[in-house]
């Protein structure tokens, strides 16, 4: 008599209806042939055999695997979300078991168990591979958008003490996203989503040497990648691997040293830069912010004759300083003089030069010189210099300075 498969379901309970129905007593290689809705997905090179259904209210990826990596994943899914980071939302995992495996040994037959796991994931709408997105023929430019959204994961993962263990394109999502940038409005965006978590190492924090292995496996990953394709026989331009990994070190040595003073930031003032403030590239701007903080702390506490906490300063800069200055920013429309600027990035760089400046002159050069000397260099002072005037005496008035404008 042919043995009945038992199908365990670990699953959350909002997904038990849709997964529920599903023939999970064949192979999923299987499905096709027996009325299951299989969505025809691009998808990156896998070691394991992966379907995407649709089912009731939601399209799934399920991957077939072993219990026990399966349940690790699952885990290690949950817990990149609990830490912010871009990842794949998982379902669940459900187990068949299969008849026994008869076993002959020593002192006779044995049996070992026969299950087979799968994960399974929500998918997420309008991603791309990334392998897929590296065979196109981008331009240089193009290119290192998606090695920008690769290092963001890197840095996220890094920061927060996580091992990928095997970085690379076949395990990469990228989807364009519609984002709010402070000030600025809504913007569309490049992210990169691990979409495989069997290998992940969480730990208190990673060593240098961690970060580089799993930066130069990703490297790795690229040559593969090229090499998949030229056997492939798909045509494509030929790409300067050396100058892409040159990029990707630079890019990643940089935000991850953004990434840890941020954090530091953020244990010092409670304030989270990248909610308020926006993103920042530059590891020089959040000194710049916190020195900003302080001058404000040290005024405010003189002014009401009583000690002001770090953080009680950063609330109150924020709130009568940074918002009025970058809403003006936005109502005067300045964004459009100096494109590809956030408004964040142009409150710090008009602050940067006044204090460059004041360094080489010896004094306080202010904040009207500071403004129209940027502009200049930006090529905005002659054709704007009625609303350069508007835009630092109202500048002025909110940071309650008193300084005549020079023309």
């Amino acid at each position: 008599m042919p043995h009945e498969p038992v199908i365990r379901f670990h699953v959350d309970p909002i997904f038990q209806r849709e997964l529920s129905v599903l023939p999970w007593h064949l192979p999923i290689a299987e499905w096709g042939g027996h009325g299951v809705h299989l969505l025809n997905i691009k998808r990156g090179i896998s070691r394991h055999v992966v379907i995407f259904v649709r089912a009731g209210r939601f399209s799934f990826g399920i991957k077939e695997i072993s219990e026990s990596i399966s349940r690790k994943e699952i885990d290690h899914y949950e817990q990149l979300l609990l830490r912010g980071i871009h990842t794949l939302v998982p379902a669940g995992f459900i187990v068949r078991e299969e008849e026994p495996i008869p076993v002959q040994t020593p002192i006779g037959v044995q049996y070992e168990r026969n299950d087979i796991a799968h994960t399974v994931t929500v998918l997420v709408d309008k991603v791309l591979p990334d392998s897929f997105l590296y065979s196109r023929n981008f331009r240089p430019e193009n290119r290192r958008k998606i090695w920008d959204a690769i290092v963001r994961l890197f840095v996220q993962l890094h920061s927060n003490g996580i091992y990928w263990g095997d970085a690379s394109l076949a395990n990469t999502l990228i989807k364009f996203e519609k984002r709010v940038v402070p000030f600025v409005g809504l913007q569309t965006v490049l992210i990169a989503y691990l979409s495989d978590a069997e290998t992940l190492e969480i730990h208190p924090q990673l060593s240098d040497s961690m970060r580089e292995a799993d930066v130069n496996f990703f490297f790795e990953s690229m040559e593969w990648i090229n090499e998949d394709l030229r056997t492939s026989g798909v045509m494509r331009q030929e790409v300067n691997a050396e100058e892409d990994k040159a990029y990707i070190r630079e890019r990643y040595a940089l935000l991850y040293d953004v990434e840890r003073k941020k954090m530091s930031f953020e244990r010092q003032t409670a304030f989270s830069i990248d909610k308020f403030l926006g993103s920042i590239s530059n590891p020089s701007y959040v000194d710049l912010f916190l020195k900003h903080i302080e001058e404000h702390k040290w005024y405010i506490s003189e002014r009401a004759e009583r000690e002001f906490t770090l953080a009680d300063a950063t609330k109150d800069w924020y709130e009568t300083v940074f918002v009025p200055i970058c809403t003006l920013f936005r109502t005067e429309h300045i964004l459009e003089f100096f494109t590809g600027k956030t408004a964040a990035e142009l409150y710090i760089e008009i602050m940067n030069n006044k204090y460059y400046l004041s360094e080489q002159a010896g004094r306080d050069v202010g904040m009207v010189t500071a403004m129209r000397d940027y502009a200049e260099r930006y090529g905005a002072a002659e054709q704007h210099e009625p609303l350069l005037k508007i835009l630092t005496d109202k500048m002025l008035r909110i940071l309650g300075l008193k300084e005549p404008y020079h023309s």
